[in-house]
């Protein structure tokens, strides 16, 4: 192999090593937001729906300890 067909080589695996490094952190920092703004979304509904004594006109589910049976 010549001097210059092993530097071109090598370039090019370098640029395809970055770009695969870029696509990677790209890729994490999509799911990490997903994951976070989901996760977020679940905390507020179950912290919302669930909690003992947050409805005070209706509640979910009944038997709650504000009083509220559930629907008639």
């Amino acid at each position: 192999m010549k001097a210059n067909q092993l530097g071109q080589a090598t370039v090019e695996y370098i640029f395809i090593l970055a770009f695969a490094v870029v696509l990677g952190f790209k890729t994490t920092n999509l799911f990490t937001n997903f994951f976070k703004s989901t996760m977020g979304g679940v905390g507020h509904t179950l912290s919302t729906n669930l909690t003992v004594g947050v409805c005070p006109n209706r509640c979910f589910f009944a038997g709650y300890v504000n009083g509220y049976e559930g629907t008639p």
